[in-house]
Formats: C-alpha cells, structure tokens, sequence
C-alpha cells in the first residue's frame, strides 16, 4: 500500500481534517462492528485534534483505546502520550489501555505486558481500526528509531532505547506487523523540519532502517498522510 499524501494549509487544518476522519471512521465501526478500536499518539499535532475531538460527541464506551508508542513513563509525565490524551479527552477508563509503566516492571516486560493487555482485548489477530502516527525529522514513527532493533521485531509490542527525542528514557511501541494489520493508518506531519524526510518518503528513497516511515504498508487497508505547507 503506497501513501496518499494530502497537503492542507497549515497545523490546524491538519487537525481539523484529521477530526473529520475520525469521527467518520469511528460512526462506521460502531455500527458495522460495535465498537471502535484505535491507537492514540503524541505531539502537537494530535494534541490539537484531542483537543476538537473533545468538543464532539462520542461514545467513548464503545472506543477502545491503546496508544501506538510512549516513553517508559507514568501518564503523570507531561512527556507521556497516555497523560496528553487522559488530560484532553474524556476517554472511559474501562476502555482505555495506557503502557503499563506504572508497575515494577522493566521496558522489555512493560511491552510483553501491553501486548497481552491487547492481545486479551482484541484477540490473537489484533487488527486496529485506525493507528494514529507521527514523522520525526530523522523519520522516525512511532517508536521505531532509524538503526533500532525494533524495526525488525515480530511481536506485535516491543520496546526500544531512547532516540533522539528527550527525555533519555525508554519506549514501548507497536512494531510494524501490528501497525500494518490495521484497517486505516493516519500520519499527522507538520512543520518545516520534516520536509526533507518527507521528500524522501514519497520519492520511496531510501531503506527502512534509515527512513523508518517506509515500513509502514498496511497488508489490507488505507495509508493516508496529512501535511501541512510546511511539511510538504
């Protein structure tokens, strides 16, 4: 499955577009399968669309949420993806499946644990109705750091070391089979420091392990990347 780019104004338009698309695709799986199954991610992009999504009307009971990567960090953290998303959104915590980073456990065991969360969840063949993700400018998404060995992980969660972004902790993330399994990924990209990446990535240049992006190819569903100008 190659992208669909789609160029919008500015970060704003990127969210609002992004709203749109959820609110559409969660009104479908609702009725078609009684619920709605979705991996949330971090940045300012989707904090600006939690933040419409919140003013909308959803049945939260029926949308289960994980989160598509974090920092091996208590939702506390104001740098914790689950934190940013219980503070914007009235997310129903019966539904609600943050990393477990919380417990005693160490990274590699917080991701064994979150994948048996969702495996409990969603069944052995665990197929999400949309993955939410972000770019970094070294092309990153998710967790999946150019050069880690989680890019090649075959479980469905895995932890990585740190990359480039603070803080220096470790990160739980969903690997590509996990991702590509799903129904509908949606990429939020802004800002001019990810132009460069994002040139390679629709020119298809490059390799996984230095472009991570490009291991994102969903085996039966639709890729779309929404830009800004910026970014495009």
């Amino acid at each position: 499955m190659q992208p669909t780019f789609l160029p919008l104004p500015d970060p704003n338009a990127v969210a609002s577009d992004a709203a749109a698309r959820f609110l559409a695709l969660a009104e479908a799986a609702i009725a078609e399968r009684g619920r709605f199954v979705v991996a949330l991610a971090g940045g300012s992009t989707p904090e600006r669309l939690y933040k419409i999504l919140a003013t909308r009307e959803l049945d939260w009971t029926k949308i289960l949420v994980f989160f598509s990567d974090d920092r091996f960090l208590s939702p506390a953290s104001r740098f914790s993806n689950a934190g940013l998303a219980l503070r914007l959104l009235p997310l129903n915590p019966k539904t609600t499946y943050p990393v477990p980073a919380e417990t005693s456990l160490d990274a590699a065991e917080c991701a064994t644990q979150y994948e048996r969360e969702l495996l409990a969840a969603l069944g052995s063949e665990p197929r999400f109705d949309l993955v939410l993700l972000g770019m970094g400018e070294d092309g990153h998404t998710a967790s999946l750091f150019p050069g880690k060995t989680a890019l090649s992980a075959t479980s469905w969660v895995t932890h990585s070391t740190p990359g480039v972004l603070p803080p220096p902790v470790d990160r739980i993330t969903f690997t590509f089979p996990l991702i590509n399994a799903a129904r509908n990924v949606l990429f939020l990209v802004t800002g001019a420091n990810k132009k460069a990446k994002v040139a390679l990535w629709k020119a298809n240049s490059g390799s996984v392990s230095t472009l991570p992006v490009l291991g994102v190819a969903p085996t039966d569903g639709t890729l779309t990347v929404l830009l800004d100008e910026a970014a495009s």
